[in-house]
């Protein structure tokens, strides 16, 4: 048999305060307890510990010996229920995950920036993947969720909405489709625009929304990249067409976004998880922030 640590406890604080009351009201028991419980290590360990008067208990060589050991076991036990404390209620901590690139570019670092304040003691470690790779990055390494956007489900994972935005026409301020509340894609086929390619999700679903209307867009320029994207909008060379949310304001402040019409399609972030395992509660904690962050978008 092994000692428990109410026995390793009790022998601690009896050998520390030199008397069976202080130490068992030190613990909340009563002496006939305390005592049990040091005649139980005594027994198991098969050496006397305690040479015991009826006004004192003085410690054996043996206790002196087992002492240091056995300080160390409370010691270490209790930083570890303090380290289990602290991650319960986030106070430290550590939280892996995989966001697609255009989540990553242009939701997450708003998120980061939020936890971070809240949350200063938990380490975040993200991923920044291409979109085709999130889901099997999720699956392949230690990560916890991931933030993307993602078609089909599957027994494996679980997909949880967190952002839906509609498509848009995104240009500059000074030009002068600016002028227009929305525009249509009829509209918009008389600008030059820059799409993601063909094998993207993104553009999948506008190709296949217009087929259904007899329509289609030959964009000016493919890229792969929505900071591409983004990027040559702000040099003039065409319309990004990209959902609201994927324009972040402070890297593009002299971008802006026109929703889309006739059809209009909407683009849904979704929060990607295994469907056999619960999220830490460091990670409860980010999805939960990435929820507040993503609600004032």
């Amino acid at each position: 048999m092994k000692p428990t640590l109410r026995q390793i406890e009790a022998f601690v604080l009896v050998y520390r305060a030199g008397s069976i009351t202080r130490a068992a009201n030190e613990l909340g028991l009563t002496q006939s307890a305390v005592s049990i419980l040091v005649r139980q290590l005594e027994a198991l360990f098969g050496v006397r510990l305690f040479d015991r008067t009826t006004r004192a208990v003085h410690p054996t060589p043996a206790a002196t010996q087992a002492f240091l050991a056995a300080e160390r076991i409370l010691s270490e036990t209790t930083g570890l229920a303090r380290r289990m404390r602290n991650i319960a209620e986030s106070r430290e901590g550590r939280v892996v995950l995989v966001a697609s690139a255009g989540a990553a570019s242009a939701v997450m670092p708003r998120i980061l920036a939020e936890f971070r304040t809240t949350h200063p003691g938990i380490e975040v470690e993200m991923h920044d993947v291409a979109v085709d790779q999130l889901l099997p990055s999720l699956l392949g390494s230690d990560a916890e969720f991931g933030i993307g956007s993602i078609e089909g489900a599957t027994a494996d994972i679980v997909i949880e909405p967190l952002l839906r935005g509609q498509l848009c026409a995104i240009g500059r301020k000074s030009d002068r489709f600016a002028a227009k509340r929305q525009l249509t894609w009829d509209e918009v086929a008389e600008y030059p625009t820059i799409m993601m390619r063909r094998n993207t999700l993104i553009r999948h679903q506008i190709d296949e929304a217009l087929a259904r209307q007899g329509r289609s867009l030959s964009p000016t320029h493919e890229v792969s990249l929505i900071n591409t994207a983004l990027s040559m909008t702000a040099e003039g060379l065409g319309l990004s067409i990209l959902p609201s949310h994927m324009l972040p304001a402070q890297q593009f402040p002299k971008l802006v976004a026109r929703p889309l019409t006739r059809p209009s399609i909407s683009r849904q972030m979704s929060l990607i998880r295994r469907a056999d395992r619960s999220l830490s509660p460091p990670a409860d904690r980010f999805v939960a922030v990435a929820r507040r962050v993503l609600g004032r978008a």
